[in-house]
């Protein structure tokens, strides 16, 4: 009986043993396939990583590349707009700096013309000036001469000189001042025509020659 025991618990330590080792086999089988799917896992990981590292970065590196063209492009466009409006603004002052030599070369002319009354030789030159405007009449004509008021003390003086030259002429003064820069004023009795040989006139006359002048100089 003893010899039965004996061997029942002895068989019964075999079990428990063969169990044991059982178990440890299991557990190592389990840790070596959850260790297998570990990395499997991460390898998968790894990979999805890569290629979402991978995606994202061209993408990123278009877009840097999308937004590097368009400052290139907008630069671009910047330094010929800048470039277009510092032209224009260069044109635009070389003309004004034109426009304002011009304006001040007529001025001095018109100062010099209005010089003429300070010179002795004053009724001689609206003389002159009113003999150009007798040589394009038609004889037979009645005229009527007139000057500004601060000219009038040479009106008898100018017509006198102009009916010994132009006898056909009939020229008379009238002692009304015209509302004129110097030089003289004509107009028929009749009221059909005027003709203004005044300094404003000869500087209107002489403007284009007078700018030609300025721009050849600049």
């Amino acid at each position: 009986m003893r010899a039965i025991v004996k061997k029942a618990v002895q068989d019964v330590g075999i079990a428990a043993h063969d169990n044991k080792k059982k178990l440890s086999e299991l557990r190592s089988i389990i840790l070596s396939k959850g260790d297998s799917e570990r990395e499997r896992i991460l390898s998968e990981a790894r990979a999805e990583a890569e290629k979402w590292t991978k995606e994202h970065t061209e993408q990123l590196d278009a877009m840097v590349a999308a937004i590097k063209a368009d400052a290139v492009k907008r630069s671009y466009e910047m330094t010929s707009r800048q470039m277009i409006e510092a032209e224009s603004m260069r044109d635009k002052s070389r003309l004004r700096l034109q426009n304002e030599l011009i304006n001040k070369a007529l001025i001095l002319l018109r100062d010099a013309l209005m010089d003429f009354s300070k010179r002795p030789d004053y009724d001689a030159i609206l003389t002159g000036v009113a003999a150009e405007v007798c040589e394009r009449l038609p004889k037979g004509q009645k005229i009527k001469l007139s000057l500004r008021a601060e000219d009038m003390s040479h009106g008898e003086s100018i017509v006198k000189a102009l009916s010994l030259r132009f006898p056909d002429l009939g020229i008379s003064f009238d002692p009304a001042p015209a509302s004129i820069m110097g030089g003289v004023f004509f107009y028929s009795e009749e009221g059909k025509w005027r003709i203004a040989a005044d300094w404003k006139s000869k500087i209107e006359e002489m403007a284009d020659s007078v700018a030609k002048a300025v721009l050849a100089e600049l």
